[in-house]
């Protein structure tokens, strides 16, 4: 493992980041529909909501896209372990 580097998300592997992944997109998909779906009516506090809502959902997206590329070589080692452990262990 790198020694000089300090993990992002220490807990998050690459299951949980795609977990992650498809739940801030699932999230963000309501705020589109809500929005699209009711685009002929004037805007008023919901409407407002639902921006806001797409908003969060666009900075948890970009932090878990930032996390990916400064953790990914993390995983890459974590995967190039259990690969060798699997390895070694069917060698037995």
């Amino acid at each position: 493992m790198s020694e000089g580097q300090k993990r992002l998300e220490p807990r998050m592997t690459r299951g949980g980041f795609r977990f992650q992944l498809f739940m801030w997109i699932v999230l963000a998909v309501n705020p589109i529909s809500q929005l699209v779906a009711r685009s002929d009516e004037p805007w008023d506090g919901f409407h407002f909501l639902m921006v806001a809502l797409l908003i969060l959902c666009a900075a948890g997206l970009a932090y878990l896209f930032y996390v990916r590329r400064r953790d990914g070589h993390f995983w890459d080692e974590e995967e190039a372990r259990r690969a060798d452990w699997d390895r070694r262990g069917r060698q037995l």
